[in-house]
């Protein structure tokens, strides 16, 4: 079990350049790689998020690459040579307009912005087997944080998991004895109205058994049963599993409110708040795990 939540960050050299990746994942109902790069490296998003696709399933993502700039090795000086033309047919076009006696000179024209043009000549697919492996370190290393978190929400699953059983046994003992309470309710009942005549048996006994038909909850106790069984199941999958927790963990709490609208018994609905508490809680952890 792997938790959502996670940081890493590495510093390696690529092409004796010093480089950051710094990678942040937060719980998300769908997985939300969002990329930060340096312009240079804008070709290798394709690779990159797909790298972090294969490591990450669930979760938003947010991963930033911070890499220093290059020698002069890797800088060319240009000139714009059209916006060169532009510049002098513009102050040409004035001078005359004016009257002006100076003469457009080099100096003019190198004063003007955007002329000379430094580019960085690279390319980046060259520096993408330095960055994957980088890379890899980074995700390893978030992945080892998931790893630590997630057992620390298997454990508390787990816990959760084993108190939901033990509730559900405390209600299916109650909910045996409830026909037998039933019957003794309505013959303190009738005694205490002191009427003249005697009770029918046959009738109590029909009002006992129409009342074991509505309270019921066979269905829903082995429904949960079955529910927690398959969640200790899950825990031992080495696949994400979030979603089929979440879903799982629906259905327990859908069980338990039947049974609590099923059940007027005291003990039946004490036990059952206390259960929906914790599959409250079981829910708000299974939204953190991958």
């Amino acid at each position: 079990m792997k938790s959502m939540t996670g940081y890493a960050r590495v510093e390696g050299l690529i092409d004796n350049r010093r480089c950051v990746i710094e990678i942040k994942t937060v719980n998300h109902r769908y997985r939300d790689i969002n990329l930060r790069l340096p312009k240079s490296f804008g070709p290798l998003e394709i690779p990159m998020r797909n790298a972090v696709a294969a490591s990450i399933h669930r979760g938003r993502v947010d991963l930033t690459v911070q890499i220093e700039n290059g020698g002069e090795e890797n800088i060319r000086v240009g000139l714009n040579v059209p916006l060169a033309r532009e510049y002098y047919g513009l102050l040409s076009r004035l001078r005359d307009d004016l009257c002006l006696p100076d003469d457009i000179s080099l100096s003019h024209m190198l004063a003007l912005k955007d002329l000379v043009v430094l580019e960085r000549v690279e390319d980046p697919f060259e520096d993408w087997d330095s960055l994957r492996l980088l890379l890899e370190s980074a995700l390893t290393a978030l992945d080892s944080m998931r790893n630590t978190e997630g057992a620390v929400l298997r454990k508390d699953l787990q816990e959760k998991v084993e108190s939901l059983s033990r509730l559900r046994d405390e209600i299916q003992a109650l909910a045996s004895n409830l026909p037998a309470l039933y019957r003794e309710r309505l013959l303190k009942r009738f005694y205490a109205l002191d009427a003249p005549f005697e009770i029918d048996e046959s009738r109590l006994l029909t009002e006992a058994f129409l009342f074991a038909e509505r309270a019921d909850i066979a269905e829903e106790v082995v429904r949960i049963g079955s529910h927690l069984h398959q969640c200790e199941t899950l825990f031992e999958e080495q696949t994400p599993i979030g979603r089929k927790l979440d879903f799982i963990v629906q259905e327990i709490h859908r069980e338990f409110n039947t049974i609590g609208s099923k059940s007027d018994d005291t003990h039946i609905s004490q036990a059952v708040i206390e259960a929906k508490s914790n599959v409250e809680k079981m829910r708000e952890q299974v939204q953190n795990v991958e």
